[in-house]
């Protein structure tokens, strides 16, 4: 089968579900200004292949591409101008622009392509590392075209290059070779905006770039991200006009930003999902009962989603969030049993008498994560647990999380994603694995979601593996989490995304 792609100009305006509406393009955009931007986390680098949420939100207006989604999610040409699909999906043949040049003026072209996605091959810690290992050989067939070939063939290279992990975000290799592991401090990207500076836990600032190969864009002559931890700073500052942009607006500011007429409050469907689970290479979190008492019977989601969310999130259990595709209602098989969780730790060895007393992390990124952490511990208590909850800073957490292992529990959020195999990763021992455990049925199944030929087979491969990790609680969604973004009125040509991109390569100021 052969699809040819061939890039044109789709305007398409969102409208974000229940709680506002994109900024219109009813007059011409107006070029010039800085957007202040409130963002919820400091950053821990610049360079594409070092994970956090936050380092994605600022990167993404640094970097580009191969291949990006429109608004509808689906996939849209980007730095590649078109591309074949042949031999059932085994090969790929990407057409790239021409012209494009890197922050630091070097070229972009085919052995560019090839060297960043076999630099992510080669790092397994990188957040795209896992969607890259089926990639059999990449080849620069001239400057500016680059075949991929698949071990096999398969549907998910789009999204491994578009959004899947971070997406296959193009780094100078000239600038890589030239600052080493601080290149994290020196991106050189192809995007809209050019790095100017990052003082840690203040700002981060991007400048326009003018070689831009989207001619006319971006319109915004400067971003400057502004580090605001607390919601309610963010929310303030919203209100007084000292940001224009709130990247992650608490959930209990909604209804009063939605009554500002100087404000526009955005949100949609939860591509997004807060989640829970134990370091499994720790005693006890080792035995599975122990893990389906305390993340399945032992804690009321309902309770918590109306609670820390203020019920604005649907309660869930899949890794799977309840507005990414392939999403599979798993609610039924953990119903709040308080006796059923007492049941199983006295099978595993504990009672009154011996009571399970751990530590569990989180970070206040994301507000309803202290509050999350908060509720576990109080049911948890009622079944006889003692836990003791530790917030720590976002950077911290995610050293613990991803590096050092130091932690027993955790709450945190999950990466906004499109497909099961884009959250999959995280829980797979060839991924990030950060529930830490050695199941290696776990990547079967996401490898035969992989391997899918058609999308019934796609479909019960998906279903498979949402249920084993849940059976096994190897994992665990508390809820889903809907993200909202907020901006000043006079800012304009935005397009919600869900939390999965936040770009501003659109976004122009109104000044009367």
């Amino acid at each position: 089968m052969k699809r040819r792609l061939i890039l044109s100009m789709i305007l398409v305006v969102v409208a974000a579900v229940g709680y506002g509406a994109v900024s219109g393009w009813a007059e011409p955009p107006q070029s010039g200004g800085t957007l202040r931007i409130a963002l919820e986390a400091d950053i821990t680098g610049l360079d594409p292949v070092v994970p956090g949420l936050q380092n994605y939100y600022v990167i993404q207006n640094i970097y580009n591409t191969l291949v990006t989604v429109d608004a509808n999610f689906e996939y849209v040409p980007e730095l590649a101008e078109s591309w074949d699909v042949q031999d059932g999906g085994k090969t790929y043949v990407f057409h790239l622009r021409q012209g494009v040049k890197f922050h630091d003026g070097t070229d972009f072209d085919a052995a560019s392509v090839k060297w960043n996605i076999e630099r992510v091959q080669q790092d397994g810690k990188a957040p795209a590392h896992r969607f890259f290992v089926n990639v059999e050989s990449v080849e620069a067939v001239d400057p500016h075209t680059v075949k991929i070939t698949m071990q096999y063939p398969t549907s998910t290279l789009l999204s491994a290059l578009s959004t899947a992990g971070t997406g296959m975000m193009i780094l100078s290799p000239a600038a890589a070779e030239k600052w080493g592991k601080d290149i994290r401090l020196h991106p050189a990207g192809t995007g809209p905006f050019r790095f100017v500076s990052w003082e840690q836990n203040r700002n981060v600032i991007l400048e326009r770039n003018p070689d831009y190969f989207k001619k006319g864009l971006p319109y915004l002559d400067r971003l400057e991200y502004r580090v605001m931890k607390e919601g309610v700073t963010r929310e303030a500052a919203l209100r007084a006009g000292e940001v224009d942009f709130v990247n992650w607006l608490p959930r209990v500011a909604v209804k009063r930003l939605q009554k500002n007429p100087k404000t526009v409050v955005l949100g949609g469907p939860e591509a997004s999902h807060l989640y829970t689970h134990f370091n499994l290479a720790r005693k006890p979190f080792d035995d599975a009962r122990v893990r389906q008492a305390l993340m399945g019977y032992g804690i009321d989601r309902v309770a918590i989603a109306k609670a820390a969310t203020l019920g604005y999130a649907t309660p869930t259990l899949s890794f799977v969030s309840p507005g990414s595709r392939g999403f599979l209602d798993l609610s039924e098989m953990y119903p709040y049993n308080p006796d059923k969780a007492r049941e199983l730790l006295k099978a595993a060895g504990f009672d009154e008498s011996h009571p399970l007393r751990y530590t569990l992390m989180t970070h206040s990124a994301e507000p309803a994560l202290p509050d999350i952490a908060t509720i576990m511990k109080t049911q948890l208590a009622k079944i006889g647990v003692e836990v003791t909850v530790e917030v720590v800073d976002r950077p911290i957490f995610l050293k613990r999380l991803t590096q050092t292992r130091e932690f027993d529990q955790n709450v945190n959020m999950a990466l906004p994603f499109i497909n099961v195999g884009d959250r999959g990763f995280v829980i797979e021992v060839g991924g990030l694995n950060l529930p830490n455990h050695s199941d290696k049925k776990v990547d079967e199944l996401l490898e035969q979601w992989r391997r899918a030929s058609d999308p019934e087979a796609q479909k019960q491969a998906s279903e498979a593996s949402q249920r084993y990790v849940a059976e096994q609680m190897i994992y665990a969604a508390v809820c889903g989490n809907p993200i909202f973004n907020a901006h000043r009125a006079n800012v304009q040509g935005y397009t919600y995304m869900r939390g999965m991109l936040v770009k501003f390569e659109q976004t122009w100021l109104k000044r009367s």
